[in-house]
């Protein structure tokens, strides 16, 4: 990628230093493995960010837990902690849920309500991000909302941060008068996650092609599919995940899936080559 198109592709996904760290090593570090600091400054300068800037967004992922840290005489290298282990897995499940089997639907909604005291702030801005992950689109501050029967998920999340007194779920239909479109109309934006969908496409959709794959270097491949795994991944908290039969909409949702699906499994070997070679501390 060009230089200009790659700061405009940044620029337009709005890029966060700490979660673009947590999504390469969810990405292309191995469970129980590890990585050298300095490689993860390697990639993020790639990927546009500066050094400085990456070693700020580094110490303040390991001050939030999610990192152990391991010396080795004058090198540093990061471990993904068992909380950073169970994150992982559940963004993985968020950001690629049409790869996982689909809930089953009949017009149920999951929602929460509730009212956390200001000594569990902390806790709180845990559990809306935990809601986030699982699905939930937010009506207004506390309360939330979920099509399908989300209430275990949401007890297991409930119950790990001590927050039972707090929080109140519902699982049921809406009533006959009042419409599905009008309940999604509520809680998410379509037109906007729409739009995001048709981007994906415009951006990225030239990849399609075996032949301007090929045309790729090593870091432009690495870069390709890094971008278009966060576009995808800032999408799916914004998507009902509802299918396209019961929605009823005429977007472009399963023609992004499918140009995904293609683009990032076709460019995985070649972007984990480069990223094994940028943490290679030997290099």
């Amino acid at each position: 990628m060009v230089d200009d198109a790659r700061a405009l592709l940044r620029s337009s996904l709005a890029l966060r230093p700490q979660e673009l760290i947590l999504s390469l090593v969810g990405e292309y570090v191995e469970h129980g493995g590890h990585v050298w600091s300095g490689g993860l400054v390697r990639t993020m300068e790639d990927l546009g960010f500066t050094a400085a800037g990456a070693r700020i967004a580094l110490n303040r992922v390991v001050s939030r837990g999610l990192f152990e840290v391991i010396k080795d005489g004058r090198r540093v290298y990061y471990s993904p902690t068992p909380r950073l282990e169970h994150l992982l897995a559940e963004g993985h499940r968020q950001t690629f849920w049409f790869r996982y089997p689909a809930r089953p639907w009949g017009g149920e909604w999951t929602m929460v309500w509730y009212a956390i005291p200001e000594q569990h702030l902390l806790a709180r801005r845990r559990f809306s991000r935990r809601l986030g992950f699982l699905g939930f689109s937010a009506l207004h501050d506390g309360t939330w909302l979920a099509p399908c029967d989300r209430s275990e998920d949401t007890r297991a999340a409930v119950e790990e941060l001590g927050l039972l007194d707090y929080v109140v779920v519902f699982v049921g239909a809406a009533p006959g008068w009042l419409s599905q479109s009008a309940v999604l109309r509520h809680a998410w934006d379509l037109p906007e996650v729409a739009g995001r969908y048709t981007a994906v496409i415009e951006e990225f959709g030239r990849y399609a092609s075996a032949d301007e794959r090929a045309r790729l270097q090593p870091r432009e491949a690495f870069e390709v599919r890094t971008f278009l795994i966060e576009a995808i991944r800032q999408i799916a908290p914004l998507d009902p995940k509802i299918p396209d039969a019961e929605l009823g909409l005429d977007w472009d949702r399963s023609q992004a899936i499918a140009l995904f699906n293609t683009v990032e499994s076709a460019l995985r070997p070649a972007a984990q080559a480069y990223f094994a070679d940028r943490v290679d501390p030997h290099r």
